[in-house]
This record gives C-alpha cells, structure tokens and sequence, in this order.
C-alpha cells in the first residue's frame, strides 16, 4: 500500500462545458451553501456565475491561499470559512488518530 492519493481532476465526474452545477457532488463547493437545494434556479444561477469555480478540486489545484483570499474566491462570510476550516481540521485530527491507533496495535 503507498502513500494515501489525494483527489484529482480526474475523479471529478463533471464532464459538461462551464462550471459544475451539482451541489450533489462531493466535490462542489455548492454543497457548502446553507439549503442551496431549496434556492430558486435563477439565484443559483447567479451564484454559480458569481464564482470563480464551482469545483474543490479546481481551487486546490491553485495551491496554498490566505483566509482573506478563499473568503473572496468563495463569496462566503469569513466565520462560515473558519467553520469549514475547523471541521476540516477536525476530521483530519480524526484521521490522524485513526491511524495512529491502527499502526500501534490498539
């Protein structure tokens, strides 16, 4: 077994032209907006013209940002980035843990 592999572009299953509009998918960053389901077609319409990129995947291919930079690139609140960024943390923290139990044995 190797190193853990990270998604890539590949793994997307968007193959349309444009950006991605399904908040379905584990990898739009529509998911994140509070009942996006719920919206009217035109709103969601506007927010996906709004955003640079619909896609996690696309935005982490662009490499490391500042906190001021993703709340711009999202067009989300800052306290709603740091809470993604806290339950991030936490399920990495999570993983780590994990592993750590699985390698020693307990």
């Amino acid at each position: 077994m190797g190193p853990p592999r990270f998604p890539q572009m590949e793994d997307c299953t968007w193959s349309g032209p444009g950006k991605c509009r399904f908040p379905q998918c584990r990898y739009s960053l529509l998911a994140e907006r509070p009942r996006v389901e719920n919206w009217d077609a035109n709103d969601v319409q506007e927010l996906i013209a709004a955003m640079p990129s619909t896609c996690a995947l696309e935005v982490a291919s662009l490499g490391p940002m500042l906190l001021d930079e993703i709340v711009m690139y999202l067009g989300m609140p800052r306290y709603q980035v740091e809470q993604l960024e806290l339950r991030a943390t936490r399920k990495l923290s999570q993983l780590r843990e994990l592993r750590r139990a699985h390698w020693d044995g307990y």
